[in-house]
């Protein structure tokens, strides 16, 4: 059996035994790391959600090394299980997403004093912008777009590649899960969960050369699910936008039968391909609801381009 396929189903032995807590723990991580740029960031972002995330520090040098995580129900406030980085899964373990950001000596030294004294670095105004301004769903629509365009000529055996694209899909997956759904048993809960599971392996946040700057990478889409008003709506657009989330499924699935991986391909395009049609077209069909109570809590409309 593959290390992937170990992990796995390590994973699923936990949520078996743990009910959905732990999906609903990961979605939350996966979520938070797609959309930021830096540890420290998504350390606040973690804990905005509610998650309790504490500091694994090793007793040597005092560095934290990684975390223990708790999903807390919005509603009654009530904790799940603790688990640390190294239950989460390869690729969301805190050396791992340490990988996906830019290694930067400040934004390090930031990020271990915001994880041993919370609130204590100031937010960037990335994470404080809220937006009313229904064109961001097409700028989240053309990197999609894009992001497929450079998909499309990576080799199935590039491996690494191909479980960084799942990483990347998975949490914005994730994101939008986060907008509409409020358990980890949505279609795009699930999907998030499904496709991750192609991401499940140490180095898998590393970027690849073929997505660097300026490369489309996902993260202006994962910016917009994250800091777009939840009542702003575009049903064409963000019906296409999940046709886009598709196509992306559909070429990592393709690459996993190029590799011979046909149970993994075959999983994934049931779990998430199926359930995700679907909601490209409910989504279609949907009447945009009204965005006065954006409105208000902005004090105005914010139509600036994602940053």
């Amino acid at each position: 059996m593959s290390f992937e396929r170990q992990m796995s189903a390590g994973i699923e032995r936990r949520e078996d035994s743990d009910g959905s807590d732990h999906r609903r723990l990961r979605r939350t991580l996966r979520a938070t790391a797609a959309v930021s740029l830096s540890e420290v960031e998504w350390i606040r972002r973690t804990r905005a959600t509610g998650t309790v995330l504490r500091p694994r520090v090793s007793v040597v040098d005092g560095y934290v090394a990684g975390y223990t995580a708790q999903w807390r129900d919005a509603h009654s406030a009530r904790l799940g299980p603790a688990i640390t980085d190294l239950e989460v899964g390869a690729g969301l373990h805190l050396p791992d997403l340490r990988d996906g950001w830019e290694d930067d000596a400040h934004a390090a030294a930031d990020a271990q004093t915001e994880w041993k004294l919370p609130r204590s670095v100031a937010p960037s105004p990335r994470e404080t912008a809220v937006s009313a301004d229904t064109e961001l769903w097409t700028y989240a629509l053309a990197e999609a777009r894009g992001f497929n365009e450079t998909l499309a000529v990576v080799p199935s055996m590039d491996r690494s590649t191909w479980r960084w694209a799942a990483g990347r899909v998975a949490g914005v997956l994730a994101l939008w899960s986060w907008r509409i759904e409020p358990d980890a048993l949505g279609a795009f809960a699930v999907a998030a969960h499904e496709v991750g599971k192609s991401a499940l392996a140490a180095g898998s946040r590393a970027r690849p050369h073929i997505f660097r700057p300026p490369a489309p990478d996902l993260e202006q889409t994962a910016f917009v699910l994250a800091q777009l008003c939840r009542e702003v709506h575009d049903p064409p657009t963000e019906s296409d936008l999940v046709g886009a989330l598709i196509t992306s499924i559909a070429a990592i699935i393709k690459a996993h039968r190029g590799r011979g991986e046909v149970a993994r391909a075959s999983s994934i395009y049931a779990t998430a391909v199926g359930p995700l049609k679907w909601m490209e077209h409910d989504i279609r069909t949907t009447v945009p609801t009204s965005v006065i109570g954006c409105h208000l809590r902005l004090g105005h409309a914010s139509p600036s381009q994602p940053s």
